[in-house]
């Protein structure tokens, strides 16, 4: 009968495989013990010490319950798998994000973005919205996963053309004469994240007005109170 020995854990990183010290310990003579000897020698070689340290920590997939995106994702797998173009890995990985990294893009950002860029495509794993603001849409060609009614609206009339990621697919496989663009992570909430807004060495900005009797932005000797309150109730 093998017995496990208590010390596997103290030659987990030695070059002694557990299993055999395990037979070292016990006494067992190993023509004796003949076939579970042999079942266990599979284990008896040099202990990875660095076993699993370049895991891969992206999203295999994703939490949404829409049907569209998770055929995306099961398009864009398959086109990885088989293809290995940069361009189908990049768009994968995008649709992977969740909707907080996936910031919608308006047609006056394209416009700017699209300067030199005129005879490519746009593709733009996220929403493309409409911006008052731009009095003249110049002719694009846009794909992306969603149009808002007035963006569509805008750039068909200019002479443009709007599709899908499954409709580029079918006209253009591999991503040819294409242009990736996202819009900026950056967004008013982030700046309210962090260590509260009044103590000493806090960035954060307060979502009260800092000036006024109804200001959030302490003194300096209520800063200080506002420490040491935070300390006893950690003490507490």
């Amino acid at each position: 009968f093998f017995f496990f020995s208590s010390r596997r854990r103290h030659t987990r990183c030695r070059e002694v495989s557990w299993a055999r010290r395990c037979v070292q310990e016990t006494g067992i003579n190993a023509e004796y013990m003949g076939i579970q000897y042999r079942l266990y020698q599979g284990l008896m070689g040099v202990d990875h010490r660095r076993l699993h340290k370049h895991v891969s920590k992206a999203k295999k997939n994703v939490l949404s319950k829409n049907l569209y995106m998770k055929l995306l994702i099961k398009l864009f797998k398959f086109l990885v798998r088989r293809a290995g173009k940069p361009f189908h890995k990049a768009i994968l990985r995008r649709l992977m994000l969740s909707k907080v990294h996936r910031p919608p893009m308006s047609i006056s950002r394209l416009s700017r973005l699209q300067k030199g860029k005129l005879d490519k495509t746009i593709v733009c794993v996220a929403t493309v919205t409409d911006d008052e603001r731009l009095l003249e849409v110049p002719k694009m060609n846009i794909c992306a996963l969603k149009f808002t009614a007035g963006a569509k609206q805008r750039i068909l009339k200019a002479g443009g053309s709007v599709m899908t990621l499954d409709q580029l697919i079918v006209k253009n496989p591999l991503g040819a004469n294409t242009v990736l663009l996202r819009g900026p992570l950056t967004r008013e909430a982030l700046s309210h994240f962090g260590k509260p807004a009044g103590l000493p060495g806090s960035h954060t900005r307060p979502y009260a007005p800092t000036k006024g009797r109804n200001s959030e932005a302490p003194s300096k000797a209520q800063s200080y109170q506002n420490i040491h309150q935070c300390i006893n109730f950690e003490q507490q």
